[in-house]
């Protein structure tokens, strides 16, 4: 009887098994499709890599543990350049949960277009229950634009600043200062870089070829460059240097072209703050002589003047002029307005003078305690083709015997 019972309890265990193993098989073969959300980003972006962000989310909408395995992801650029190829480790999910799958992988672009990178995802999500199995092969593809990166590349910050240093028969001497900020993640690089260098009313004086240089992440850079302008500069009031070029970026491999193109004024320094600087010498000196006659006295004045500077000098307007000086004050008694224009090549010297009578009646009237006579010699000096001129006044004191 004993017997009989526990072959009945087998048969019912047995028949429940089968029909919970049936339930169980039915259930498993309507298993749904789970969720699957793909995110591939590019961060960190560098002059020679950037981080490849792959992230899969898996939500689990059945009833019972499922497994993801064997998940690879494999990125190309637009022109089939494989940049990544990711082996992610899957794991179980349970029933009605999510669960999240990321790894990171650094990337090279190497020279190959990022604007577009395609993903495709293969692997593996399925259920092995005792001898039930059932698998569903994941093969999804994604595409990850990178343009908008690509364009929010930042052009560099680029200051000039000029000032004119010397002055030469060849033009004006100019010394420039580039001072440039990198403001981007990745290096930049810049080249063919031209400056025009115009006038106000657009003519123009000058120009800098500048050699390029390589300006490292978020770091400045200062370029020094010397150059030239023709002598007419000094007609202007104000000079605008026009520079343009290429600012290249390597990013992650890649290199993307930035034109650019910024203006700078610089106002021209006076004439006179270049030919009076304090670093020359006195290039001018009047001498006096002086011969009696029955009727007067002939005064011989002669300018000399020592071009020290490198650049030929005009000296135009020139008077001469003679005064008594009784007491620190002076009483003109004789002129001569009509002198030629000196013309003084670089490092050379010039001389220029005349001959001013004087009558007796122009002198005796005013003190016979004369304490000097005194040669002013009066012009205004300035540079061949140049407009600007300056404004100069050289004296000489003298004394005559007979009235002191």
């Amino acid at each position: 009887m004993r017997e009989k019972i526990i072959a009945i309890l087998f048969v019912i265990i047995t028949i429940i098994y089968i029909i919970l193993g049936a339930f169980l098989f039915l259930n498993i073969q309507l298993m749904e499709t789970p969720e699957i959300i793909i995110d591939i980003e590019v961060g960190e972006i560098s002059s020679n890599e950037a981080i490849l962000h792959a992230t899969i989310n898996i939500n689990n909408p059945n009833g019972f543990e499922i497994v993801a395995k064997n998940l690879e992801v494999v990125t190309k650029t637009s022109d089939g350049f494989e940049v990544a190829r990711i082996l992610i480790e899957g794991g179980e999910i349970g029933s009605h949960k999510s669960m999240i799958f990321t790894k990171d992988v650094f990337i090279a672009f190497n020279n190959h277009n990022p604007g577009l990178l395609t993903s495709k995802i293969t692997g593996e999500v399925g259920v092995n229950i005792w001898f039930i199995k059932k698998t569903i092969p994941l093969n999804v593809g994604v595409v990850t634009s990178i343009e908008k990166i690509i364009n929010e590349i930042v052009a560099p910050s680029i200051n000039v600043m000029a000032e004119f240093a010397d002055i030469t028969t060849d033009g004006i001497v100019l010394n420039s200062t580039i001072d440039i900020f990198n403001p981007n993640s990745f290096n930049i690089y810049l080249e063919n870089i031209s400056t025009i260098i115009e006038t106000e009313t657009g003519e123009i004086v000058g120009n800098l070829d500048i050699i390029g240089n390589i300006i490292t992440a978020k770091s400045y850079s200062t370029l020094n460059i010397n150059g030239k302008l023709l002598l007419k500069a000094f007609n202007a009031e104000m000079l605008i240097f026009n520079m343009s070029g290429v600012a290249g970026a390597k990013i992650a491999g890649f290199k993307k072209n930035l034109p650019f193109s910024i203006q700078t004024r610089i106002k021209v320094p006076d004439l006179e703050e270049m030919i009076l600087s304090k670093d020359k010498p006195t290039f001018l000196s009047v001498k006096l002589d002086e011969k009696f006659t029955l009727n007067g006295i002939i005064f011989y004045v002669m300018l000399e003047i020592n071009n020290s500077y490198r650049v030929d000098l005009l000296f135009k307007n020139i008077t001469f002029r003679i005064y008594t000086v009784v007491d620190d004050t002076n009483n003109l008694i004789g002129e001569n307005s009509k002198i030629e224009e000196i013309f003084v090549e670089a490092g050379k010297s010039g001389f220029s003078s005349s001959e001013i009578f004087v009558p007796f009646s122009k002198i005796f009237p005013i003190d016979w305690s004369i304490d000097w006579i005194m040669a002013s010699a009066t012009g205004r000096v300035t540079i061949k083709g140049v407009d600007q001129s300056i404004f100069l006044e050289i004296r000489g004191y003298h004394s005559v015997h007979p009235f002191t």
